[in-house]
């Protein structure tokens, strides 16, 4: 069961991504403080079921792509134990005062996160990308899973195993970054691992 408890309301947040990341509309963040407690934010992508208040509310405009962006923040007492569809979580402490956080995301057919986050198949992606950017310039909106992880104290390890091609894992300081290709992630064989290390 996860211990994550959301306290925020799901909200639908038709936004265009000018100016912000076009993998943060598929993402989760965790913020790790120091006692092993922190804050989760995750968001996805949504088709709606029907026509949203700003075009039921718009007049001389006949609407052919829509999408939703949700998003939700909550907080947990302990990162192991968490997790978002089968995305799961652990954090502890090892030899040395060196603290580390594993990530595990499945991979294949039978996973869960992809459609969890995006939840319609690529045609319709790139559809609901063009609702976001009529431009065509933010083709890639949708197309990975963003996980960010702010530690509590820089980090000094950042590892994966089972990379699905594409797979891309950063460290700035404090806050480690991993961009998944969600794709690829329907298509692999073995868990993806992430292994994150700081020192007390």
């Amino acid at each position: 069961m996860m211990k994550t408890r959301f306290k925020a309301l799901i909200l639908s947040l038709p936004l265009v991504l000018t100016g912000c990341d076009e993998n943060d509309a598929v993402s989760i963040q965790v913020r790790l403080k120091d006692d092993g407690s922190g804050t989760f934010t995750v968001s996805g992508m949504v088709l709606p079921t029907e026509p949203a208040r700003v075009e039921v509310a718009s007049k001389g405009v006949t609407f052919d792509r829509r999408i939703e962006l949700s998003a939700a923040t909550g907080r947990f007492s302990a990162l192991t134990g968490a997790s978002v569809a089968d995305i799961t979580f652990s954090a502890g402490e090892g030899d040395g005062g060196f603290r580390f956080v594993k990530i595990v995301l499945p991979q294949g057919a039978d996973s869960q996160w992809p459609d969890t986050f995006v939840p319609f198949d690529e045609r319709a992606r790139l559809d609901a990308a063009g609702a976001l950017d009529p431009s065509g310039k933010s083709k890639d909106v949708g197309s990975n899973m963003k996980i960010v992880v702010e530690l509590p104290a820089p980090a000094v390890g950042n590892g994966v195993t089972g990379k699905v091609r594409g797979t891309k894992a950063s460290i700035e300081g404090s806050t480690a970054t991993l961009v998944v290709p969600i794709q690829g992630s329907r298509a692999g064989t073995e868990p993806l691992v992430w292994h994150l290390t700081w020192q007390k």
